[in-house]
């Protein structure tokens, strides 16, 4: 599996400048999106609560002094407040629990600086990468409850004031079936795989949707 497009930064720094900025990335996973922030200018520091992935990325990039990781949770951020010019949940925010969003969100703006921003990187609803999701039960599966709720919670939140939303895309492109199983680990209609892929030449679009809040100190 290759990323063969993957906007969102460019998508974000056309709003916002990134460049000499501190920001917290939520979510950071094995840190692929820290680096590319770490490589447009910033300094970031990535959270996650899996301890495997933290160390992975700990591994993979101590050369970069510009990044770095630790573990910890949207709810309960280990920051004092106005540490930071911009918070990004990148692809995380639907994963919350959705009683802890609101909490989340609280905690994003105490750890925000007056005039930063909290921005969300978050999947959209449409694309054939999600349509993949749901029939074949692959990668995170049938997420659009936990994606509705995302939206509509940060959305209504008193103390967030939204200043842009946008799209962007990631087009993933896969060798073949099988490489979609090894990455993909798809649990049903695995017949119906080989006609899908060809009838999308093997290149599947992810939507994504990036929503830009300034917090209401």
């Amino acid at each position: 599996m290759k990323r063969i497009k993957d906007g969102y930064l460019d998508t974000i720094t056309s709003h916002i400048t990134l460049q000499e900025k501190t920001v917290l990335e939520i979510g950071c996973g094995e840190g692929r999106c820290t680096i590319q922030l770490a490589q447009a200018g910033a300094y970031v520091t990535g959270i996650d609560p899996d301890a495997e992935a933290i160390n992975r990325a700990q591994e993979h990039y101590s050369q970069f002094s510009n990044a770095r990781f630790r573990m910890g949770k949207a709810d309960d951020l280990p920051f004092p407040k106005n540490s930071f010019d911009v918070v990004l949940f990148t692809l995380s925010f639907h994963h919350i629990a959705p009683q802890k969003m609101f909490r989340a969100i609280d905690e994003s703006i105490r750890v925000t600086k007056p005039y930063g921003y909290v921005i969300f990187l978050e999947p959209a609803f449409i694309g054939s990468f999600f349509e993949a999701e749901i029939l074949f039960d692959a990668c995170d599966g049938d997420e659009r409850r936990e994606k509705k709720i995302a939206y509509a919670t940060m959305l209504s939140h008193p103390f967030l004031e939204e200043i842009w939303e946008c799209s962007d895309e990631t087009l993933f492109a896969f060798d073949s079936v099988a490489d979609f199983e090894t990455f993909m680990k798809p649990k049903r209609n695995h017949l119906d795989l080989e006609k899908f892929f060809t009838d999308h030449n093997f290149v599947l679009s992810a939507q994504r949707r990036i929503n830009i809040f300034k917090p209401r100190k």
